[in-house]
C-alpha cells in the first residue's frame, strides 16, 4: 500500500512577530533564550542566524545584565577562592584561577576580566573573557614592581564601539605602580593592538601639587626620613581616556591618561563637601 507522506511542517507564527516575542524575553536570565532556540529550527534561525536579532536585542535592552561576581580580598587577607559567582540559574564560569591556582582579580570592564596569576611562572598578568572563554596573556610590563603595591585597569580599544558585545575586538591594559628601585609612581599602557606597552611615564616633583603632598607627608612622617608614594592596591575608576587611583600617606587623587602617557595629582574636594 501507499505510503502516507507527512504533511509540511509548518510555522504557526511568523517570523517577524515570533522575533518581536523573543526581543522581549528578559536578559538577566541567559537560559531563556537558549531554551527558546531548542523549540524548533524556525525558532533556531530567528535567534542564532540572523545578526540582526542580536544588535536588537541589545538595543532594546540596554545595558547588558549582571551575569556574577569575582571575590577579591585585601592584600594582608590573602587570595580568596578563585571563583566566578553566577548571579543567574547558569552555573558558574570556568575560572582561569581553578585547580588551586591564585589568580586574584584586578578589575572587570567592557565583558573583560583583567587577573593577576600571582603563582603562574608563565604568566602575571591574564584577561580573560568569562562568556567566551577567550584567554589572552599579557607580557610583564617594564617597571621594577613589588606586587603589593600596584592596581591595574583593563578596557575595550575598539573605536566607535557601545561596550554592548566587545568579545574578542582590541583591548587595552592600564599598569600602576611604585618602582621599588626608584622609589616613584609609573604608569604605562598595553595595547592589544601593538602587543606592546607604552614607555613608562613618572610621577614627580614637576607636578606642583604632588610635590606639595609629598612635602606634606614627609612633614608628618616621623620615623622616616622620605616619602614613598606607594599606589594602593584597590579597583581605579575609569574616565573617558583617564583612570584615577589612590597612594598611600595622602588624600591626593592620582590621574593618569594613557592617550596622552601623563602622571599628574589632583586635590579632593573638601571633607565637607
Amino acid at each position: 500500500h501507499a505510503t502516507a507522506m507527512m504533511p509540511p511542517r509548518m510555522n504557526l507564527i511568523d517570523d517577524d512577530v515570533l522575533a518581536e516575542i523573543l526581543l522581549r524575553m528578559p536578559p538577566d536570565e541567559p537560559e531563556h533564550l537558549f531554551r527558546a532556540a531548542l523549540v524548533c529550527k524556525p525558532w533556531l534561525c530567528v535567534i542564532c542566524l540572523p545578526a540582526c536579532f542580536r544588535s536588537q536585542y541589545r538595543a532594546f535592552h540596554g545595558a547588558p545584565p549582571l551575569l556574577g561576581l569575582l571575590y577579591r580580598n585585601q592584600v594582608c587577607d590573602g587570595d580568596a577562592a578563585p571563583r566566578f559567582a553566577s548571579t543567574t540559574s547558569m552555573p558558574d564560569f570556568p575560572h582561569p584561577g581553578s585547580g588551586g591556582r591564585p589568580a586574584p582579580p584586578l578589575d572587570c570592564r567592557h565583558g573583560r576580566v583583567l587577573l593577576h596569576m600571582s603563582h603562574d611562572s608563565d604568566v602575571d598578568l591574564l584577561v580573560w573573557d568569562p562568556v567566551t572563554g577567550e584567554r589572552r596573556v599579557v607580557p610583564d610590563p617594564d617597571v621594577d614592581v613589588d606586587w603589593m603595591v600596584y592596581t591595574a585597569a583593563v578596557s575595550c580599544a575598539a573605536a566607535g564601539c557601545d561596550h554592548l558585545d566587545c568579545h574578542g575586538g582590541p583591548f587595552r591594559v592600564v599598569f600602576l605602580a611604585t618602582d621599588d628601585r626608584e622609589e616613584v609612581v609609573k604608569a604605562t599602557v598595553y595595547s592589544s593592538a601593538t602587543g606592546a606597552w607604552s614607555p613608562p611615564v613618572s610621577l614627580d616633583d614637576s607636578c606642583e601639587c604632588y610635590a606639595r603632598h609629598k612635602r606634606d607627608a614627609t612633614a608628618e612622617m616621623m620615623f622616616f626620613s622620605s616619602y614613598v608614594p606607594y599606589v594602593q592596591s584597590r579597583r581605579v575608576a575609569a574616565i573617558g581616556d583617564a583612570v584615577y587611583f589612590t597612594i598611600s600617606r595622602s588624600a591626593a587623587i592620582a590621574k593618569y591618561d594613557w592617550a596622552e602617557n601623563h602622571l599628574s595629582v589632583i586635590d579632593p574636594p573638601p571633607p565637607d563637601t
